[in-house]
């Protein structure tokens, strides 16, 4: 009885309503930890962590993965040896460096707070990721690209010679309710929802000021808290960023809706747009883990790709 309820369009309606309040207002507190530490952070009462490379890649083009249990192909997930092997067939101008919890350390070295962290599973792997890629990209630079990013062509050279860049929200999307009904809690619009910017792509130069400033901020987090305040932490800390102290900085909005199409489509939407569209877009797709069936369609891409 409770089921059929949930499927009645004004249940439903209300249930959207009750749980994207509930979201705005986890956002906004999310937000209200953030805004006195990046405070103290620019008036200088906040101990930048230097960081010093330990490789010399002179002109190098890098891309940078990382799998933590192991990049060898035999532990791989299927969807993630699929992606692997995309950045490998379209990047020849690119060293790719793939790291995970045996090698990271090799190009970089992390505060010891970090390490105890890292090594007790207090943080999962998944933030580690997160600290590691603007960790990473302030040193060396070049290109993040998450485990799961499959790419259909070659990086966009346009996005190369910026000083930075994400994929953000764009407020003119027109599917703004079919995004939102696909998965609320990234996809959202307005002012109230801070979660804007997806983080699986990021092209940076070395010593960007922005990525650079939410290291630090991030590395305070890590020194202070003992747990993760939300699990887009760092996306609401890009946005009080880049509608704050810098957004002189903020690279240009491309909308984040393009590198989810091809894991829409492969996950069963049909009506979103056809395959040519949604590639002329962009050549970099984030995927996710799917079912037999979103395996199944995305085998069937390559095969066609190929």
């Amino acid at each position: 009885m409770l089921s059929k309820l949930k499927k009645l369009p004004f249940v439903k309606n209300i249930w959207s309503y009750i749980r994207k309040a509930k979201i705005i207002r986890k956002h906004k507190l999310v937000s209200q930890f953030w805004r006195p530490i990046i405070d103290s952070y620019y008036s200088g009462k906040l101990k930048p962590i230097d960081i010093t490379p330990k490789k010399d890649f002179g002109n190098q083009k890098i891309i940078w993965q990382y799998w933590g249990q192991g990049v060898q192909d035999n532990s791989l997930p299927e969807v993630v040896k699929i992606c692997f092997n995309s950045v490998d067939k379209h990047n020849d101008e690119f060293q790719v460096i793939r790291l995970d919890d045996t090698n990271y350390s090799d190009y970089i070295d992390f505060p010891e707070f970090v390490q105890e962290k890292v090594k007790s599973g207090q943080f999962k792997r998944t933030f580690f990721s997160d600290l590691l890629r603007l960790a990473l990209l302030d040193t060396y630079g070049g290109v993040w690209l998450d485990a799961t990013i499959l790419q259909t062509g070659p990086l966009d050279s346009k996005l190369l010679e910026l000083p930075y860049f994400m994929y953000q929200r764009d407020e003119k999307e027109e599917n703004k309710k079919s995004w939102e009904n696909s998965y609320s809690y990234y996809w959202g619009w307005g002012e109230r929802f801070k979660v804007r910017v997806l983080n699986s792509i990021i092209y940076a130069k070395q010593g960007n000021e922005l990525i650079n400033d939410m290291y630090q901020l991030m590395n305070y987090y890590w020194k202070t808290q003992t747990e993760i305040i939300d699990y887009f932490f760092f996306q609401i800390l890009y946005n009080e960023l880049v509608t704050g102290k810098l957004a002189s900085n903020r690279c240009p909005i491309i909308s984040d809706i393009y590198p989810h199409i091809l894991q829409t489509k492969f996950n069963g939407v049909k009506n979103l747009m056809d395959f040519p569209k949604a590639l002329s877009y962009t050549n970099t797709h984030k995927m996710s883990y799917f079912d037999i069936n979103g395996m199944n369609n995305l085998k069937s891409f390559i095969e066609f790709q190929d």
